[in-house]
């Protein structure tokens, strides 16, 4: 991932160079808000879907749910660190920020690895989904029309989707009810 992205990737560049007086260098990596929601097959803008993206952490400075700005039908949203509080989030959405209950939402669990597993669904179930199918951290959390873009009529629910196989970038963004190769 990208260490800069609700990471300590920051503050520790300044510990090193403040405390020890010793200049880092950073390898820039792929941050999760973009490479989890691919790995479950969702392209976080995708034309007539999505046109803006919003990435938050799941927490709040003081702990709660984070500010997310209003509903808006042509934007999607990733949340990272946010599935331990995502009923929390869910209902704040719903109840706050205008989000229909038929948004569509997906989440991904060890994006990328061959212990990925992902459940789809939307505002309505979501919450109880992650947990019937006990699903933990790390975990990417996306709400909008994107999630559907790829995943059409698929049923709530955990997805079978093709397990990565650790030596490709390569994602599999096929159906796994259409036909292969």
């Amino acid at each position: 991932g990208d260490p800069f992205v609700f990471g300590r990737g920051g503050e520790e560049v300044l510990e090193l160079r403040e405390a020890l007086g010793v200049e880092a260098r950073v390898v820039p990596g792929v941050s999760a808000c973009l490479a989890a929601p691919l790995a479950a097959g969702v392209p976080v803008t995708h034309r007539g879907a999505a046109h803006q993206l919003v990435v938050s952490t799941g927490y709040a400075k003081d702990g709660s749910s984070p500010e997310l700005p209003p509903y808006d039908d042509a934007r999607t949203v990733v949340l990272l660190m946010a599935v331990g509080r995502l009923r929390n989030i869910v209902e704040d959405c719903v109840g706050h920020r205008g989000f229909p209950t038929d948004c569509p939402a997906l989440v991904v669990e060890q994006a990328a690895t061959p212990r990925q597993r992902t459940v789809l669904g939307d505002l309505s179930d979501v919450a109880d989904l992650v947990e019937a199918h006990e699903i933990k951290a790390p975990a990417t959390v996306v709400f909008g029309a994107a999630v559907r873009a790829l995943h059409g009529g698929a049923a709530h629910g955990l997805l079978d989707l093709p397990e990565p196989t650790g030596y490709s970038p390569v994602i599999d963004v096929r159906r796994p009810d259409v036909g292969r190769p």
